[in-house]
């Protein structure tokens, strides 16, 4: 979808996913803690197709994981279908690139 076919940021539609100021920190195995996603805006409007890219450890699968309602957010809001993630969210479900989880 191009810029021109996004709806207006001002009308009354509701985006399908948004995060707004969203961090989320884990206590690494030392003790301390690890801050996987630091004040993370982001805004996928219905109907629209989002690509999650980047390195190891830059927090694809922590968002994803916070959108699906897996884990909670350390700080700021999620929201799907402009309801609040508070578990675990009816309809929303990711697919990992590789079986870690299986023998």
């Amino acid at each position: 979808m191009t810029r021109a076919q996004r709806p207006d940021p001002d009308s009354d539609s509701v985006p399908a996913i948004r995060l707004a100021s969203v961090t989320k920190r884990f206590r690494s195995p030392d003790g301390s803690p690890y801050t996987a996603l630091s004040d993370l805006d982001l805004v996928v409007e219905d109907g629209e197709f989002c690509a999650v890219v980047g390195p190891t450890g830059c927090g694809k699968s922590t968002t994803l994981t916070l959108i699906s309602g897996l884990e909670p957010p350390s700080a700021g809001s999620v929201l799907v279908h402009g309801s609040p993630v508070t578990g675990i969210t009816p309809g929303v479900g990711f697919v990992v690139q590789t079986d870690a989880g299986l023998p």
